[in-house]
């Protein structure tokens, strides 16, 4: 076999090699992309030339150019969400029926049907409003971090319209069915890949199950009883319910920027790159300012149901039977956005706030808009140096069919736990996984589920994960204590997920 065929492995190679080892994507896809063109062109001059090409194609695109109008898009509109006090007003409302510490474990999972649009959304919003309830009850915070961190993701990328992953998934899917020149709708298949997304299913299952203190593991137990013990006078004073949530609430939001620091300490100490006051989405969850910030209007309900009301539907409605499944999305969105805006305006909300808040929001996506736009190029240079072709020749019938959905997840699930960022590792490994599945005759939906399996493995279980940081800073656990009381539940989840993908594989490969 030509050696020149080999080089196609390198450029993904190299940049998961470097993102292991620095804990930076976007620096280690640059370097993948440009060691790619180097061996494209045979030239160091050119090389860089080659780069900039491959880049322009990906933004010449109208296709990608609609999942990246998109991401930026939403994450305005949630931006604008959290402005117009519609997580305040639900926190309010939702705490006069919370009785106990396993009820507000519980309303982390309720608060999905408004907060199910984004990873990081979900976090924030769902630890604003479970936080002070949890330590009225004596929640330990490391156990509000996993429910929060494993009821967020894990679930979101089940959901096939109206949120952030979508337009993503359906992005790295359409690659990888280019890169095994196959033909067909990315959202159709994605669709058909859910319900093997054994992972999801294994880590949901779990994390409720941990809800019987019986069932936990010795160290979250040991938490647990230590967050017993522990008695608060101001949360037991006399006070009326009313006043009560009302200090806690406002008690935790002073609480914000300390909790900020210490998921900014924790993923320094980490070797991931932060700034304070820049909150950037590393792995399918934005960091959505984690820092207390002061709704602008009145705290209505309406506020934060009106535009999911629309959204949904609407999404729903455009994209059915559609061949632009991507731009209709874009559009139902964008209709949703001009609905929430004339909805703030008439409340006194001025457009120039608006349109503040809508391109910081938005910014706050330009990590992984970032990570796309050099990926999209990884897999392109990597077809041009002949990846299918080598896997046609050294896979295909060398490998039994029912072993491809395994390898996929283990490997995805590596990668994604050592680099942090489980969108990284699905633009790096869904090119590879697909036609690695088409040329040895596996399952293709199992495939692709493996991959997402994979990814959210290391989204909620890497201690260098944005959304692993995330989740302990707003919960205020110690990260490293959190990420040792969570693991030993997302590593069962996982040896289940393993065990179902090859059970499975053996009775529809």
């Amino acid at each position: 076999m030509s050696l020149e065929l080999w080089l196609s492995i390198v450029p993904s190679l190299s940049a998961i090699l470097f993102a292991m080892w620095t804990k930076q994507v976007i620096p280690s896809l640059l370097i993948g992309l440009w060691i790619g063109s180097w061996l494209y062109t045979g030239s160091f001059v050119n090389s860089f030339n080659q780069t900039i090409t491959y880049i322009a194609g990906v933004l010449t695109d109208t296709g990608n150019l609609d999942v990246l109008l998109f991401l930026f898009t939403f994450s305005g509109l949630v931006a604008l969400i959290q402005i117009s006090g519609g997580v305040q007003a639900f926190a309010k409302f939702i705490a006069k029926y919370i009785k106990g510490p396993n009820q507000a474990l519980l309303t982390s999972w309720a608060l999905l049907p408004i907060t199910f649009m984004d990873c990081g959304f979900r976090v924030v919003a769902g630890g604003a409003i479970i936080n002070p309830l949890a330590k009225r009850f004596h929640v330990a915070k490391e156990r509000l971090a996993y429910m929060l961190n494993n009821s967020a993701s894990p679930v979101i990328v089940l959901i096939p319209m109206a949120t952030t992953f979508i337009g993503y998934t359906t992005g790295v899917i359409n690659k990888g069915m280019d890169a095994a020149n196959i033909e067909g709708s990315a959202l159709t298949l994605f669709i058909h890949s859910l319900p093997f997304h054994f992972f999801s299913y294994t880590s949901i299952i779990v994390a409720l199950a941990s809800l019987v203190p019986s069932l936990n593991f010795s160290y979250m137990k040991e938490l647990m009883k230590q967050s017993n013990e522990k008695k608060d006078v101001q949360n037991e004073a006399p006070t009326s319910k009313k006043h009560s949530f009302a200090f806690e609430f406002a008690r935790d939001s002073d609480e914000d920027e300390e909790n900020a620091d210490k998921a900014d300490t924790a993923k320094d100490q980490m070797g991931v790159a932060t700034k304070k006051d820049e909150h950037e989405k590393m792995d399918g969850g934005m960091k959505m300012g984690m820092e207390h910030e002061e709704p602008a209007l009145k705290p209505r309900l309406s506020n934060l149901l009106v535009p999911i009301i629309i959204l949904i539907p609407l999404s729903f409605i455009l994209m059915w039977n559609s061949d632009n499944p991507s731009r209709m999305m874009l559009i139902a969105l964008m209709l949703t956005i001009v609905a929430s805006i004339a909805l703030y305006m008439f409340q006194g909300l001025r457009l120039k706030m608006i349109t503040d808040r809508f391109i910081k929001g938005g910014n706050k996506l330009m990590t992984t808009i970032i990570i796309l736009v050099l990926a999209w190029p990884i897999s392109d240079v990597s077809q041009d140096l002949g990846l299918t072709t080598l896997i046609e020749k050294t896979l295909a019938g060398t490998i039994t069919p029912v072993w491809i959905p395994l390898i996929v997840f283990l490997v995805t699930a590596a990668v994604t736990y050592f680099i942090g960022s489980s969108w990284g590792s699905w633009a790096l490994m869904m090119p590879v996984a697909i036609p690695l599945a088409v040329t040895t005759g596996s399952s293709l939906p199992l495939a692709v589920a493996a991959v997402f399996s994979g990814g959210t493995f290391g989204d909620v279980s890497s201690p260098v994960s944005g959304m692993t940081a995330m989740s302990a800073g707003i919960s205020g656990a110690d990260h490293m204590k959190y990420v040792k009381a969570m693991s030993p539940y997302n590593m069962s989840a996982a040896a289940l997920t393993a065990i179902l993908f090859i059970t499975v594989s053996f009775f529809i490969i």
